[in-house]
């Protein structure tokens, strides 16, 4: 490290541990380390920076938090596989993953996909608001981003809604944006619910990760003007892949 870089860390209105995670990001941002690149050891990089282990932990957690990096215990310290290519969406706005893509210039598409009809449960009757038994379409894919899965998606409504026929060879793996052009259909809101969970084996398949990798699940259910329940989604995220924030008012 250079002497005006080693000036980049000593002390003034940042904290250490701030400054640190600045220059690392910004090592990151230049693209001296690429995703999915393997930073050197917390001995080595402490050292490099003329600070403790102690304060570099803190700057690393840091990233880690947001996103950058993933410290792997025992193995290493890497940058995020999906950094520089996270979709980022206010939940107050309603779009589909296809949008997100768009906006950020990625190339997206679907795979694996599978179309059956099935029967409601209990539970999953009393979310669309139809009786238990009623015949339902299922649609269930893989969304893949530069051609790395980031998302499992499941979506299932009466076939008044959507039907099997309805998913041709122009689907482009966004069931809100084939509900948006049935002109008989007008979707008010959604109601989402987001919580962390687990991949379980088939997860872990599809989306090529560890078996019990944490996971981000948005469940979301789309209702009319009249408030009637049109549809209801399972997402499955992976979370380097993507960054969920609210805008209060």
């Amino acid at each position: 490290m250079t002497e005006d870089e080693l000036q980049a860390l000593k002390p003034h209105r940042l904290s250490l541990p701030d400054q640190a995670q600045r220059y690392l990001r910004s090592l990151i941002d230049a693209g001296t380390y690429q995703p999915g690149d393997q930073l050197p050891s917390q001995k080595e990089l402490a050292a490099d920076l003329g600070i403790s282990r102690a304060t570099l932990r803190e700057a690393l957690l840091s990233l880690e938090q947001e996103g950058v990096i993933v410290l792997k215990h025992g193995v290493g310290t890497f940058v995020t596989p999906g950094y520089g290519h996270r979709l980022e969406s206010g939940l107050e706005r309603l779009e589909s993953i296809l949008e997100l893509t768009a906006r950020q210039g990625l190339d997206v598409c679907c795979a694996d996909l599978q179309v059956v009809e099935e029967r409601a449960g209990e539970e999953l009757a009393d979310t669309l608001q139809i009786e238990p038994g009623t015949p339902i379409t299922a649609v269930r894919r893989v969304i893949r981003v530069d051609d790395t899965p980031v998302a499992y998606m499941s979506d299932v409504a009466p076939p008044s809604v959507l039907s099997p026929s309805d998913i041709d060879g122009s689907f482009n793996g966004s069931v809100l944006e084939l509900l948006r052009q049935r002109p008989d259909l007008h979707i008010a809101r959604a109601v989402a619910n987001i919580v962390a969970v687990n991949a379980d084996g088939e997860l872990a398949d599809r989306l090529q990760v560890q078996a019990k990798q944490a996971l981000l699940l948005m469940e979301e259910t789309l209702f009319s003007e009249e408030g009637l329940a049109l549809e209801f989604s399972q997402n499955y995220f992976v979370p380097e892949f993507f960054q969920f924030h609210v805008v209060r008012r």
